[in-house]
């Protein structure tokens, strides 16, 4: 596992940074508004990774309880997740911080994820905990995920850089 963080780069940066590290053969995973796209250059990111000779998947927009079940998949998967120590750190620091912002009142009620510098990365740790399926030992590598449309063993309909 990698993690790479970043604002206001192209996309090829992170497209460069992909094939540099190894991952040019990986799945790109996006979050449903990877498909959203540009309305003056008519791209997407979606469209510019499949572009670029990446296997793409758009997780659809999994409405309300999609934030804690990307939580509560992640507290399942997380004792069978190994990180690479100096590859990972940032994303580590970020899974450590993310915590729920509470209201300025005397319910101090959760009002859901604090969307702050730790949010995107926890997020998109969400995603991938919830679109992950125990590999299929019995197929090829590629054949495993492909044509899997929203199907996840994860909590429920979908949560998740």
């Amino acid at each position: 596992m990698d993690y790479c963080e970043a604002q206001g780069q192209e996309i090829s940066v992170h497209i460069d940074w992909m094939r540099r590290r190894g991952w040019g053969s990986a799945w790109v995973i996006l979050p449903h508004d990877g498909a959203h796209g540009d309305k003056v250059f008519a791209t997407s990111y979606e469209s510019a990774i499949r572009e670029a000779g990446f296997d793409v998947l758009v997780i659809p927009n999994q409405g309300a309880g999609a934030a804690s079940a990307r939580i509560e998949t992640t507290r399942r998967l997380f004792p069978r997740i190994f990180f690479n120590e100096d590859t990972t750190e940032g994303g580590r620091d970020a899974l450590g911080w993310y915590h729920e912002k509470k209201s300025n009142d005397d319910r101090n009620v959760g009002l859901g994820p604090n969307h702050d510098w730790s949010s995107h990365a926890a997020d998109g740790f969400g995603l991938m905990c919830i679109h992950y399926d125990q590999p299929d030992s019995t197929l090829p590598q590629r054949q495993r995920y492909r044509d899997r449309g929203s199907r996840s063993s994860g909590g429920g309909s979908w949560q998740s850089a």
